[in-house]
């Protein structure tokens, strides 16, 4: 027997059990529910499955005793960390509880609050009833009125803005978490304050505001790791990596994901998060030369551990990079079979923009291996789709226009309503004057103020609607009257104003897109006229609904539009070009019953690209790039990096300058559009119009 054992036996029993009974004591010590939820919104937690069970095993939970209201909170409370975590069952019986609240008890304001709230969590935004979500939304501004406490506006806030997000709409949802914010800090929420500072990175970053997207990266990072919220960490490095990647700023997106990986450890409560990251970093890989082999390798570890998991849905992503990355390799058969597992995962899962993000990808692999039969079935499975996103979106157009119709016959009953209160008043009015009529000096007195009131207020009416007219005219003489976008004039003066602050110190750098769409004219002479001008008037709200305040977007005559971006670098410009396709193309204009698919062709530049170019000279070099893009087959942006030519050149033959060496562009093509891509598999490229 070894010395060491000899000492173990050694210890007394005495010893012994009394380190067992303050174990014990330890493991029985447990935070009461209320000092629990404190410390959350105080400090956030390490991991959302850890701080359920926290929560769950509080030494107080709420029974019959405990007012409703209560109730709702803990059972929300619940329910939103089971989600994170994920455990469905807790989730689920969290939904049981806060319904059965609801049944037991009707008049319980905040149970129907949180009930609804946890409705609208609930729905899949890639696949949700729209109608139905905007009937919670409602129903949740309503139960918020009512309420009337901080708390709740805080929370309402948070979920339009999770709803304006899942729709595209970036700038909504930026102001709506600023807003929730603010009321989490007067709430003493630090918690959700930092998470939702950490949502403004990625939102940031999608509108092309790389710079802003960075600064609140660092500041959210700061405050999250100064009260201990480990767990939000790593999706703060995420943000910031995929912000870095849009500023080209390959080194610290590598840096911050694998800071990411290892802060995530293996916490298995933070397991989805390390799928997550490394998908992320299979993504950086296959962006980098010769990247194919890192690719795999942290794909199959993503693979490996949504595996052991049991998470299917985590397993798309990796192996859509695999097969990527194993075609990329030469070895196409396994990797069209891993794209084709991943698609079959991602139908199941009925997600829509990864089933066809994924058949885009499955389609190029079988064309580069000359597989055209093969590329035109999985083309078809887009169409399918497509036509299928065309129904819902018609389906939801009307019920769109049926809730409409019962707001304003709603809206036309309270008017009513209100001419008769404002009747049986004026009524009221008149007999109390009758009574009083007996005053007379008092009433000539006061008629005389009255009518004096009223000149005044009829002046300042005069007034308002004077500076009203004047705005209405400015308006005019600077917009577009069919699309509301700025027109031509407008935005010409506004190019000169900033040519004169681009030579600034710092320099400004500013995007300028030029854009034009596809076979504008065949829409008219397909669908007339008025579906062309509804496709004009689609097109400038899909802009706006894609791009910062700030931005401006211009007809600059016909079917040709122009993006000015102050404040944009030049590393940000593809993905906003991107996201204009995105915009533009991803899913067909309605009218009258039609489903009109639109594509457009950017020429992308940065002002200046030079010292000493005009803002005109760099358009007519956008408008050289465009005409590229048109006659390369459309549907598709031309970014240019580099080009050599002299500071007052407007048209240049970029295929022969980038011949001589002395240009350099980028080229981002648009979401497939099934006819276009089976022509262009067949015939090859069209040449411009």
């Amino acid at each position: 027997m070894t010395p060491a054992r000899r000492l173990m036996q050694a210890v007394p029993l005495a010893c012994a059990m009394a380190l067992l009974l303050l174990f014990s004591a330890q493991a029985q010590a447990q935070a009461r529910r209320e000092d629990v939820l404190r410390d959350l919104r105080a400090h956030g937690f390490a991991s959302a499955s850890a701080a359920l069970v926290r929560l769950q095993r509080a030494e107080d939970p709420p029974g019959m005793n405990v007012p409703a209201a209560s109730r709702a909170v803990y059972y929300g409370t619940l329910r939103e960390l089971a989600a994170q975590a994920p455990d469905r069952k807790t989730r689920q019986d969290s939904m049981r509880a806060l319904q059965a609240l609801v049944d037991a008890d009707a008049g319980c304001l905040q149970c129907r609050f949180e009930l609804t709230l946890a409705k609208l969590y609930e729905l899949d935004a890639g696949n949700a009833d729209t109608a139905a979500a905007a009937a919670y939304q409602r129903e949740l501004q309503a139960l918020q009125r009512q309420l009337a406490t901080p708390e709740s506006e805080q929370h309402l806030l948070a979920a339009l803005a999770a709803w304006a997000r899942a729709k595209g709409e970036l700038n909504s949802a930026i102001a709506q978490y600023v807003r929730a914010g603010e009321l989490a800090r007067k709430n003493g929420d630090a918690a959700a304050q930092v998470q939702y500072l950490a949502n403004l990175i990625g939102l940031n970053a999608d509108l092309g505001d790389v710079k802003r997207a960075l600064a609140v990266g660092d500041e959210a990072y700061r405050q999250a790791e100064g009260i201990g919220y480990r767990a939000l960490l790593a999706s703060i490095l995420l943000d910031i990596g995929h912000a870095n990647a849009l500023a080209g700023k390959r080194p610290q997106q590598r840096e911050a994901l694998e800071k990411a990986l290892v802060l995530v450890g293996d916490d298995p409560g933070l397991v989805n998060d390390r799928i997550i990251i490394l998908n992320n970093l299979a993504d950086f890989w296959l962006s980098q030369p010769g990247g194919y082999p890192q690719t795999l390798r942290y794909a199959r570890q993503a693979l490996a551990l949504a595996r052991q998991v049991g998470m299917r849905s985590g397993e798309i992503a990796p192996l859509a990079n695999i097969g990527i990355a194993l075609a990329g390799m030469g070895q196409v058969e396994e990797g069209v079979a891993a794209l084709r597992e991943s698609l079959d995962l991602s139908k199941k899962s009925e997600i829509d923009v990864y089933t066809l993000g994924i058949t885009q990808e499955l389609v190029r692999v079988l064309r580069g291996a000359k597989r055209y039969e093969e590329a035109l079935d999985a083309l078809q499975s887009i169409i399918d789709l497509q036509e299928k996103q065309a129904r819902e979106a018609r389906e939801t157009a009307v019920l769109e226009l049926q809730e409409k119709y019962s707001a304003e016959r709603k809206s036309d009953q309270i008017e009513k309503l209100a001419a008769q209160n404002k009747l049986k008043q004026s009524q009221l009015e008149a007999e109390s004057w009758k009574q009083r009529l007996w005053l007379a000096l008092a009433a000539i007195l006061g008629l005389g103020l009255f009518w004096l009131w009223r000149s005044i207020a009829r002046a300042r009416r005069a007034n308002r609607k004077l500076a009203a007219a004047n705005a209405t005219l400015a308006l005019q003489s600077a917009t577009d009257p069919l699309t509301g976008a700025f027109n031509r004039r407008h935005t010409q003066a506004l190019l000169e104003t900033l040519q004169r602050t681009s030579g600034q110190s710092p320099p400004q750098h500013i995007g300028l897109i030029l854009l034009d769409l596809d076979f504008f004219k065949r829409i008219n002479d397909t669908h007339g006229h008025a579906a062309g001008d509804a496709v004009l008037v689609e097109t400038v709200k899909r802009l706006q609904g894609r791009l910062r305040q700030n931005d401006v977007v211009s007809r600059w005559g016909g079917e040709e539009f122009v993006l000015v971006l102050p404040n944009t670098p030049a590393a940000a410009l593809p993905r906003v070009a991107r996201n204009v396709l995105e915009a533009i193309g991803a899913a067909p204009v309605l009218f009258d019953g039609q489903a009109i698919a639109v594509t457009v062709s950017l020429g992308v530049v940065s002002f200046p690209l030079m010292p000493g170019q005009t803002w005109a000279a760099a358009l007519g070099l956008a408008d050289s790039a465009l005409y590229l893009a048109k006659a390369s087959g459309r549907n598709q942006a031309i970014c240019l990096d580099r080009i050599d030519v002299a500071p007052s050149c407007a048209e240049a033959d970029l295929m022969r300058l980038r011949e001589a060496g002395q240009a350099q562009w980028q080229v981002l093509e648009g979401p497939l559009q099934p006819v276009l891509a089976e022509a262009a598999v067949v015939q090859g490229s069209h040449a411009p119009e």
